[in-house]
């Protein structure tokens, strides 16, 4: 109820005539766009382009904010459905990025200059921190932008499916708790302490030893009385 009469076009449950279309908020809103049905209209003519269901004729092209885009970008994608909103929109999507798109707004001008041979699906993956492989750790690519040959210098012999699980927090086990993998990045140390604590091997075993005392199932014998955090306790 707060959200009624707060100045501000609620959508849904509030824009009905019971809720006295959201207290008077989308009174403006109905008289401009009496067939613009969308989830949020306060996104109408709030500046930024959104997607295709704010897009439309009934809805002003977003309040005018598509109109802009819809002269430049159109259905560049070939796609009348395609969500080209996002065309220009700092991020460089690789369904908008052709000449009749002009390389996604220009999102794309950069990762095409660096890697002009490199086609990747999600190309914000290359160059993001995390290892990604098959077509992304590749010489095209850059080894994906550099992320592979810094995992690769940490674990030259480490073979595993998913590189970025490796020193992520969660201690996976198989070929990635494992030497040559640096023990899934130091996330499996915890497990190698206490190979009969079911929770070392979880993404909660970073609670084991931290210097506090957890109770339940890691107060006990085989977490190590939560790593010596429970012994004075």
């Amino acid at each position: 109820p707060r959200l009624v009469g707060d100045g501000r076009c609620d959508g849904g449950e509030y824009m009905t005539q019971e809720c006295g279309f959201d207290g008077g908020d989308c009174d403006a809103f109905n008289a401009l766009f009496p067939s613009c049905s969308v989830r949020d209209p306060s996104l109408i003519g709030d500046g930024n382009c959104d997607g295709p269901f704010y897009n439309t004729e009934e809805c002003g092209f977003d309040g005018g904010d598509c109109i802009e885009n819809n002269v430049l970008y159109r259905a560049c994608g070939g796609d009348e459905s395609s969500d080209d909103s996002v065309v220009g929109n700092g991020i460089c999507d690789w369904e908008f990025n052709t000449e009749k798109c002009k390389y996604d707004g220009g999102d794309c001008i950069d990762f095409n200059t660096q890697y002009p041979n490199c086609t990747v699906e999600i190309p914000g993956k290359v160059g993001n921190g995390q290892c990604d492989l098959g077509a992304y750790n590749t010489e095209e690519c850059g080894f994906d932008g550099g992320d592979c040959k810094a995992f690769y210098a940490s674990y030259p012999d480490c073979e595993v499916e998913n590189p970025g699980w490796v020193g992520d927090g969660w201690c996976d086990l198989g070929s990635y708790n494992t030497e040559e993998c640096g023990f899934d990045g130091g996330d499996c140390k915890v497990a190698a302490l206490y190979p009969n604590c079911s929770l070392a091997a979880e993404y909660g075993s970073n609670r084991i030893g931290d210097g506090i005392c957890d109770g339940g199932p890691y107060n006990t014998e085989e977490c190590g009385f939560d790593g010596g955090d429970c012994l004075e306790f």
